[in-house]
């Protein structure tokens, strides 16, 4: 491993939200979800740069978000159409080397912990890509598109919830975008776990703390929920 390099996910407009901000600049514990996933990074203490990607319309804003928290390194970049394109936008704007792990994170999750990016590191060195997950805590079925009824029953102790943050090493970086990418947006990977398809990916387990913010309803949730954990920078 030569560098590690964040790159956060924030390019959200506030439509699915029905909000007038998008929900990145949705507030926890009185600061922006967009400004703690930056902090939780940043006080990590080992990376080489953190890029973050946005709504091309909300990079303004989002550079005074962070004004104090990015370091000269560091970067705002535009997204693209889909949540993959935006993931290539931020790693292709990083002159990167095969040793190297990048670590992919949705600002919507505020509270992902310190020791959990030191054990995706470990599992990435050894699987090429890692992924925060969490078990499933509720009966599962599987409900086919366009039927209305289930004849699946999931086994609940196989099934977990994929979350972020996720990492992934250049050298898989660079073999899957030799594969190539489907022209229809519809089809483009939703997470690494979909990305890496049939490869091994090494997980790492959190716990209920991990919630994505969706909706206005979610915030509250995650602030009662919100993981304090921060000064470790060296």
């Amino acid at each position: 491993m030569n560098n590690l390099y964040a790159v956060l996910l924030a390019g959200g407009t506030g439509t699915r939200m029905g909000t007038e901000v998008p929900k990145q600049f949705l507030k926890v514990r009185g600061e922006s979800l967009l400004r703690h996933s930056v902090k939780r990074f940043r006080s990590f203490g080992l990376l080489k740069s953190i890029t973050v990607v946005s709504h091309p319309d909300w990079i303004l804003e989002t550079e005074k978000e962070l004004s104090d928290l990015l370091e000269w390194n560091d970067r705002i970049v535009p997204g693209g159409e889909s949540r993959h394109l935006s993931t290539l936008c931020g790693i292709q704007s990083i002159p990167y080397d095969t040793k190297d792990i990048f670590f992919i994170h949705d600002v919507a999750r505020p509270n992902f912990k310190q020791k959990e990016l030191y054990q995706l590191v470990e599992q990435t060195k050894i699987f090429g890509g890692a992924s925060i997950i969490a078990k499933a805590t509720e009966s599962l079925v599987r409900v086919r598109i366009h039927t209305n009824y289930t004849e699946e029953p999931l086994k609940r102790d196989e099934v977990y919830a994929v979350k972020t943050p996720q990492s992934i090493a250049g050298f898989m970086i660079q073999e899957l975008m030799a594969e190539g990418l489907d022209i229809d947006i519809n089809k483009h990977p939703t997470d690494l776990c979909t990305w890496m398809g049939k490869r091994r990916i090494g997980i790492v387990e959190t716990d209920y703390h991990n919630i994505k913010v969706t909706s206005p309803g979610d915030a509250e949730l995650a602030d009662s929920l919100f993981w304090e954990e921060l000064p470790t920078v060296e």
